[in-house]
């Protein structure tokens, strides 16, 4: 490139391309679904930030809570104060910018060295892999935490090309710190061990004593050290200490041997075969000899992202407890991988048939006829069960499958790069399309009525109740009542039981009444479980304490909202 081209690039068509896309992917419906899996812990813990006015430790309840360092609870907490509630958008608003931004960032470092076509397949391929698609709205550290090692990652890099070698250093060391703010451990190893590896294995060894790497780790060491700091001041050494291994030792919680062999096995497949599809096809392309020997100036970034993926993936597959999406931030490298085949493919093949593009074209059209003729027989087949959408969005979501498969056997017959272009921009708008449509609306129907019960609970208790809770009450409960509640410890006898204890809170299991040691009625019983279920598998009922056993008994609420006695 020249360094015209490596200042300009945004003033470039496909950058902008593939950032509209991105936006169009992951800004519709944003809000569908409700707060749902560890969305609401990030969110109760900002909250907590937000009343307690200490944004130093995070806290469930007034308790230290160790998963992690509060990167993701600040940017929650911060966006909350703007719209002046904590709500959805609050919560998931920082993964999508952060998705948004991984594609440009992507767009950028793969105009390194691939011309604009394969720079927008990269950057299109990130946007629409599957696992992206379905963490790349939330508010899941997974996008936040994918943002900022990819920053790390690939701005260093960049300027290691382009010669820049203490911007690289400082730019590498500076979101290194912020991912390890974000989620811990997984940052610096995700940093420092591909950077030094690839400097190893390309015998640039002698970088790692030069002055700028220092200044890289001082980068990486402020960032982390202004808030462990504060944090250790207040909590101590023990407590600094476990909020980066608390949940790493929670990874190996199932060391059975069937278990850990089962996962070494399926893992990869699951990586490749599910969270990349469809695009981990053509990564096949560097099965091919030719193709590597080819490569040509994109073998030094080719080397890079695989030293990458290599170094980093054990931290994944060997834990028994890791899950796919634990491995989300390498995959903006699978992406330029896959932007460097096709470059290599056009510059070989252009204009002409090749088996890999061949293949890649008939497994997308294979999908997309299923995908046309399956979504609305089934709608038809099996009505009213939540799990697809109504008859009406089926049919149009078939529709746009068909026109999508017509335009790609029009535009994919031969290699080219108008035919890269279309197709890539055509499969992904298709996979958008699959997710925005159907697999949303599916979760819509099957979620929960835990806003609308939580609604109902307020509106019953008394608006000076004062609750509190016997141990951590479940965090989507705490992040939908949206008051105060007490913490107090579980008690075994009435004499435990504070006086001033009047409304509680427990966990509990299905519609099953607790055995508590004092008397009580029941106010309610709400499930918060994700998805609708005639009975539910976690529950959280709400008590009175009877201190005069007269009380009337008040009944529960049921999932859909009624009272049932």
């Amino acid at each position: 490139m020249t360094e015209e081209s490596r200042t300009s690039f945004w003033r470039e068509r496909e950058l902008w391309i593939v950032l509209l896309l991105a936006v169009a992917l992951y800004a519709p419906r944003l809000t569908t679904l409700t707060v749902r899996g560890e969305e609401s812990r990030r969110a109760i813990i900002a909250r907590e930030m937000i009343d307690r006015g200490d944004w130093i430790v995070p806290r469930t309840q007034g308790e230290v809570r160790l998963s992690r360092p509060p990167l993701q609870n600040w940017l929650i907490a911060g966006l909350a104060v703007v719209f002046g509630e904590m709500n959805a958008a609050a919560v998931r608003l920082p993964g999508f910018i952060c998705t948004v931004l991984t594609v440009g960032l992507i767009y950028w470092y793969s105009r390194r060295r691939l011309d604009r076509t394969a720079s927008l397949v990269a950057a299109v391929a990130y946007a629409s892999v599957l696992q992206v698609l379905e963490q790349g709205r939330t508010g899941e550290t997974e996008p936040i935490f994918t943002f900022l090692v990819a920053a790390s990652l690939l701005l260093w890099h960049g300027c290691w090309l382009d010669s820049r070698h203490r911007s690289a250093w400082l730019l590498g060391g500076l979101f290194g710190g912020l991912a390890m703010l974000a989620k811990g451990l997984q940052a610096p190893l995700y940093f420092f061990g591909p950077v030094w590896a690839y400097l190893v294995w390309t015998r640039q060894w002698r970088a790692l004593i030069q002055t700028a790497h220092a200044l890289g780790i001082a980068a990486f060491a402020g960032v982390v050290g202004l808030w462990q700091a504060a944090f250790v001041t207040k909590m101590g050494l023990a407590n600094g200490w476990m909020i980066y291994f608390w949940n790493v030792q929670n990874r190996f919680h199932d060391p059975r041997i069937g278990t850990i062999i089962e996962h070494i096995a399926t893992f990869p497949i699951i990586i490749v075969v599910a969270c990349l599809a469809p695009w981990s096809w053509l990564l096949l392309g560097y099965a091919d000899r030719a193709l590597r020997q080819s490569l040509g100036n994109k073998r030094d970034v080719a080397v890079f992202l695989t030293i990458g993926i290599l170094v980093c993936f054990p931290s994944v597959w060997l834990p028994p407890a890791a899950r796919p999406r634990y491995f989300m931030p390498l995959f903006p490298c699978f992406a330029v991988l896959i932007g460097i085949v096709l470059e290599s493919l056009l510059e070989r093949y252009d204009q002409q048939r090749t088996p890999l593009w061949t293949r890649f074209i008939n497994g997308c059209t294979v999908l997309m006829i299923g995908a046309a003729a399956i979504v609305p027989a089934l709608s038809m087949a099996l009505p009213n069960t939540g799990f697809f959408p109504p008859i009406g969005e089926a049919i149009a979501f078939a529709l746009s499958a068909a026109i999508a498969t017509v335009l790609l056997r029009t535009w994919g017959d031969v290699i080219s790069t108008t035919s890269v272009r279309r197709v890539s921009l055509t499969v992904a708008a298709f996979l958008g399309a699959c997710y925005l449509g159907p697999v949303i609306t599916s979760q819509a129907q099957r979620s929960g009525d835990l806003p609308e019960t939580t609604a109902i609970l307020r509106q019953r208790l008394p608006a000076t109740a004062h609750l509190q809770s016997f141990g951590h009450i479940h965090h989507v409960f705490l992040y939908y009542f949206g008051r105060p509640v007490d913490l107090l410890p579980m008690p075994q006898t009435e004499a435990e039981v504070a006086d001033d204890v009047d409304y509680f809170l427990i966990n509990g299991e299905g519609w099953e009444r607790p055995e508590l040691p004092f008397e009580w009625d029941e106010v309610a019983i709400i499930s918060i479980d994700r998805n609708k279920r005639s009975v539910p598998k976690e529950t959280v009922v709400i008590g009175r304490r009877v201190r005069n056993p007269s009380l009337s008994f008040l009944g529960t609420l049921d999932p859909a909202g009624t009272e049932r006695r």
